[in-house]
Parts: C-alpha cells; structure tokens; sequence
C-alpha cells in the first residue's frame, strides 16, 4: 500500500480522535515539533525503521522527540502505531497530520522570502489582503535568502508569486538562450 494513503488514513483517524477528546490543537504542535525533529535528526528515521529496536524503545524515542512531556492522547496514538508495526510511517503521519489539522481548522500557510528581514509593518500590511483572500486563518512565516538579489517571493499554501530579481534575470536569460536572435532586433 502507498505511503501516502496509509500516513494520510492515520492522520485523519488521529485527527477525528484528538478532536473527540479536545486535544487535537495540542497534539498539532507536538507533531509540527516531531516532523522538525525527523529532518533535524536523520537517526530518527533510522531508528523507526530499525526492525531490532524494541517497540517500547521506539515509543520512548518518539516521546522525546515530541517534546518530553506529551499529551495522553499522543502517548495513546504513539502506542497505536508502533503496536501497528507502522513506525516507518511515523514521519509521513506526522506531516499528513499537520495538513489535516490546518484544512480542518481553515489555517492557510503563508511564506515570506525577502533580502533582508521583512519589519512587521510589511508583515500587517499583508495579513488583511491575504485574509480577505484566501478567507481562512493566517500562519505567516518569513525567512530571507539573499540569493534573490531583490524583490520577495510570497508562497500562500501551493501557489507561489515569484517577484525576485533572481527570477526575473533567470527569466531574461532563459529567453536569450530560446531565442538569441529575438533579442538582437529590439
């Protein structure tokens, strides 16, 4: 069966019960920090699919790394999956989680790239357009990457707005290579 498919079965059937219980927003957060902690610590994934390492071994690994305190309904779902010999596919039930918990809540994800660091002003001048836009709560993340010479790139869930000078150079470049002779009459 593809990963995929059973990582997302599991984060819905995680989501349907943590919402039950009213833990559903609390175990959110564990598992963003659990996902952060799979690409932060590449041993992490070794160890789940490691088929020597005991279950309860794997539980307590998984524990730590959703942030040494969590929640029962995690100490149950984490006992679920491993008891389910599905470990290997914790990283993905993590991540599936994440999308099904925002989609259920009507969280859109928005990511700011610019030069420098974005002020807060920009930050509050963007909100309500893309609020109003996108019609659900914003999560609003910014990082800068220099690379880009200039301009932004502003990603909002899958669609992507790329106003970099890299970009548009790129772009110039790429359309003197197609059409080197274009160019020369202008």
């Amino acid at each position: 069966m593809d990963t995929g498919v059973i990582s997302t079965r599991y984060a819905r059937a995680i989501y349907n019960y943590a919402a039950e219980t009213g833990n559903e927003t609390a175990l959110y957060r564990e598992m963003q920090l659990l996902a952060k902690n799979f690409t932060a610590f590449p041993t992490l994934r070794e160890v789940m699919n490691d088929p020597t390492v005991a279950p309860e071994q794997k539980i307590r690994v998984l524990t730590t790394a959703c942030g040494m305190r969590p929640n029962e309904t995690l100490k149950q779902i984490l006992q679920l999956i491993i008891g389910n010999k599905r470990a290997n596919y914790m990283e993905n039930i993590a991540l599936m989680y994440d999308k099904v918990y925002r989609k259920a809540k009507g969280i859109v994800i928005v990511q700011l790239t610019t030069v420098e660091k974005a002020g807060e002003e920009t930050k509050e001048a963007l909100l309500p357009v893309i609020a109003q836009a996108t019609g659900g709560q914003i999560e609003f993340h910014t990082e800068t990457n220099p690379d880009l010479i200039g301009g932004f790139i502003l990603e909002i869930e899958d669609k992507r707005l790329d106003a970099s000078v890299k970009n548009q150079v790129n772009t110039v470049i790429a359309d003197l290579i197609r059409n080197p002779m274009s160019t020369v009459n202008k």
